[in-house]
Order: C-alpha cells, then sequence, then structure tokens
C-alpha cells in the first residue's frame, strides 16, 4: 500500500537535509548570528508542514489483500443433526443462558443439548465477556461457525479431522460472500470481529455421541479447535487478522454423513446476523428437519418455532407473522430452500382482521416438499 504523504514528507526532509548541508559548507569558521538563506529556510518549512500534515491526517482504511482466494461457493455443506441444531440455535437465545454450576463457564441446555463456554482466566475471558458476545453478536457466531465448516470442508476434503487450515479474517468475508469497500478489502472492524467470532467458538463445548461398548459419562468435543489467532501487520502497512483451525471431531464426522449434512446455497452466508436473523435460524433449523428421513413435506409452525427456541411476543403479533413470512419467502427466493412456504389456515384474513393473529400462528404450517 502506498502512503503518498509519506513519500512527501521523506522527500521534503532529504531536500532540507541537503539544503542545510550545503549552506552550512559555506559558512567560515567562527561566524556567528549567520541568517539562513531564504531557499534553506522554505525547504525546512515545506518539511514541517509536510510532517505536520502526516501526523495530523485520520487513519488510513485498512485493506487486506487475497490470501487464499477464497471465492464465495454456489453451495454449502452443513450439520444437521438434533445436537447440532440445538448449538446454534443456542447462539440466538442470550436469555437461556447462565453461569455453570462449577462457575468455569457459561452454559445453556435444551432437552437434549447442554452447550457450554469455557472461561479463559489466562485471557481474561470471563463471564461478562462470554455473554455479550452472545447478546451482541450470537447470530454473527453461527454464521461464522457454518462458514468455518464449509470453508474447511472445501479446501480439506476428506483429511482427518486433526487437519489444521490456516485462515486469514479476510478471506472468510469474501467466502461469506461480503461485500468489499470500494478500495477493495475489508474494514478492520470486520476483520477483528470474525477473530472474535472463531476465538468464541474455540471455547464452546457439546455433549459427544459415544459408539456402543464405551464407558457411559461425560463426553464433550468442541465445534473448532484453534491452535492460533494473531493480528499482524502486513509490510508495515496493512493490519490483518489470520487463524489456524481445524474442526472438531464430533463436525468432522457430521459433515463427512450424508445422513447427518445437507448442501444448501450459500446465501445463507450472507444474510444480515441482525436485520435477517430469522432467515439464518429457520433455513439453518428447517434444513435439519428436511434432512430427517421420516421429516415428511411440511412441518407445523409452532414446532419450527419451539426447535429454533423463538417465542410469539405478547404484543405486536401481526408483525411477528409479517417478519415470519418475509423469512420464508427470503429463503425460497434466495435458493436457500427451493419452494419453501408458508401456508395459513383457511379464513386467515378473517382471523387477522378480528385480531386473532395468535391462532394463524398456531395452525399455520410451512412446506417444503416436492409439491410446495
Amino acid at each position: 500500500m502506498t502512503d503518498t504523504l509519506e513519500l512527501e514528507a521523506n522527500a521534503a526532509e532529504e531536500a532540507a537535509r541537503d539544503a542545510f548541508a550545503k549552506f552550512y559548507s559555506t559558512v567560515g569558521a567562527g561566524e556567528a548570528n549567520v541568517a539562513l538563506p531564504q531557499e534553506v529556510a522554505e525547504a525546512l518549512s515545506r518539511w514541517v508542514e509536510a510532517r505536520r500534515a502526516l501526523t495530523e491526517r485520520p487513519p488510513l482504511p485498512v485493506r487486506t489483500g487475497p490470501r487464499m482466494r477464497a471465492k464465495p461457493p454456489a453451495t454449502i455443506t452443513v450439520p444437521t443433526p438434533l445436537t447440532a441444531r440445538d448449538a446454534l440455535a443456542l447462539l440466538f437465545l442470550p436469555d437461556a443462558w447462565a453461569a455453570s454450576e462449577d462457575g468455569n463457564a457459561l452454559q445453556a441446555q435444551t432437552s437434549r443439548t447442554t452447550l457450554r463456554v469455557e472461561y479463559d482466566d489466562v485471557l481474561g475471558f470471563g463471564p461478562d465477556q462470554a455473554i455479550r458476545q452472545i447478546t451482541r453478536h450470537g447470530p454473527a457466531t453461527a454464521q461464522t461457525f457454518l462458514a468455518l465448516a464449509a470453508l474447511w470442508r472445501e479446501r480439506m476434503g476428506d483429511a482427518p479431522a486433526e487437519t489444521y487450515l490456516d485462515v486469514w479474517a479476510s478471506d472468510l468475508l469474501r467466502f461469506q460472500g461480503r461485500t468489499e469497500t470500494p478500495k477493495g478489502g475489508y474494514h478492520k472492524d470486520d476483520l477483528v470481529a470474525r477473530g472474535r467470532d472463531v476465538y468464541f467458538l474455540s471455547r464452546i463445548t457439546l455433549p459427544k455421541a459415544q459408539a456402543l461398548g464405551e464407558l457411559q459419562g461425560l463426553a464433550l468435543s468442541r465445534l473448532i479447535s484453534l491452535e492460533a489467532l494473531e493480528s499482524v501487520s502486513d509490510n508495515g502497512s496493512e493490519s490483518v487478522v489470520r487463524f489456524r483451525y481445524h474442526l472438531g471431531r464430533e463436525v468432522h464426522a457430521w459433515l463427512g454423513d450424508p445422513e447427518r449434512s445437507a448442501t444448501v446455497s450459500s446465501a445463507l452466508l450472507r444474510y444480515h446476523p441482525v436485520r435477517q436473523k430469522y432467515q439464518i435460524l429457520l433455513g439453518f433449523c428447517l434444513t435439519c428437519a428436511m434432512n430427517n428421513p421420516n421429516g415428511g413435506t411440511s412441518i407445523e409452525l409452532p414446532r419450527l418455532l419451539a426447535m429454533a427456541g423463538i417465542h410469539a411476543p405478547p404484543r405486536r403479533l401481526s408483525a411477528f407473522l409479517t417478519t415470519l413470512e418475509d423469512a420464508i419467502a427470503d429463503l425460497a427466493r434466495d435458493g436457500v430452500l427451493p419452494g419453501l412456504r408458508l401456508v395459513k389456515p383457511s379464513g386467515w384474513t378473517d382471523l387477522l382482521a378480528a385480531r386473532q393473529t395468535r391462532q394463524i400462528l398456531d395452525t399455520a404450517r410451512i412446506e417444503y416438499g416436492p409439491g410446495s
């Protein structure tokens, strides 16, 4: 990255030094109170002004060039077991989390899955930082996990789970299809956010399936294992975030099994984690339901909402229904789940006019089969 102001300041400094040296060589020994010639004074003034312009300018935008030459894929592979679905859904539910009994982790639980976020005293990662991450960035963290899993699978294929992949945050953003700045690359805040998500994911443990004959007890697995996470300077002018990770064994096993994974459009990675969090969450939960061989061709809306941990608000139910409709329509239009549609009960317009929106929510269903 060329810094024009710094080049100008360096050139002005060199010119001032040359001018002063030339003048000094003409001053005789013992001479006092010698005035600087005008050209020397002007050269020194230009140097001072150039240094001031360099030090007082606003920060330069941070750009990151391509590292892995990652590109947005057409499709991604996502894990679909109940444990995976519950784990990611819990990242959307900050109210579900509380301190664990041993005081070493933040914990959330469904009827089948217990998820823990282990604290790290060495790095100062405690309960406040953990709950803040879930509250402010939970959907983004879930989306980052889906991107990490898909990227590892794309690059490493059938390699063993313990095979590390070196990744730059800029390429992870490109893999997700995020728009670059007009000057190219990504803002530093976006790069740091990906590093923050990756570190948080490395602190998560979840129950691990045990084979028959193994001793029964608490067996845990990580979503990802992180060996390194660092922010470095590239050529002294460009900040980058890079990390080295591999998938947890359980996640690796899921992605390698067609019965426990599914292929969907990569548009799932491009939804905004705040404005379009329902698209991400419902898209993932519906993918899990559709991959169930006994799942049929539709699902009742109340059951889908329960799977996703979404509760209807006490007020503004019509706005909530519209939000769900928009999410379903986006998933169908964007090719994440083609043919997906929300089917309301007969007479739903009368129910809506009579402010019986809850009855619509209780009886609607989502169709996703071949005939939908």
